[in-house]
């Protein structure tokens, strides 16, 4: 009696796992993954040396004295800022990536700014 469980469990499990497999009858292989960006957003490995201009408001990062930019779905970790430069502020930033670059932050891509604006009208 305990055999014919386990042979009906070895069958169960091995549609199971045919259904699973990915192939059809045909052999044909599964449809491929979408894309990993769509048209119009940033390039999801930021490139040394990029320089870039970023419009978002500041937030404070997860670490101490660290402060994140968020924009366009990703976060970018604001270094040598100036005074404008501060948690809510709503600012227009350029400067250069820097992935590479380590830090205390764990936070974000790092970014050096050159030049920090607060946008008229938004927070302070």
């Amino acid at each position: 009696m305990a055999g014919g469980i386990v042979v009906a469990l070895f069958t169960s499990s091995a549609v199971v796992l045919a259904a699973c497999s990915g192939s059809d009858d045909q052999g044909e292989p599964p449809p491929a993954s979408p894309p990993a960006t769509t048209p119009g957003q940033p390039d999801p490995t930021p490139t040394e040396g990029t320089e870039v201009t970023l419009r978002g408001t500041i937030s404070r990062g997860v670490e101490p004295n660290c402060l994140v930019l968020t924009t366009g779905g990703r976060e970018y970790l604001l270094l040598e800022g100036g005074p404008e430069v501060r948690p809510g502020a709503e600012v227009v930033v350029h400067g250069t990536l820097r992935p590479g670059m380590a830090t205390t932050c764990m936070q974000g891509t790092p970014l050096v700014v050159d030049d920090a604006d607060l946008v008229e009208g938004g927070s302070t």
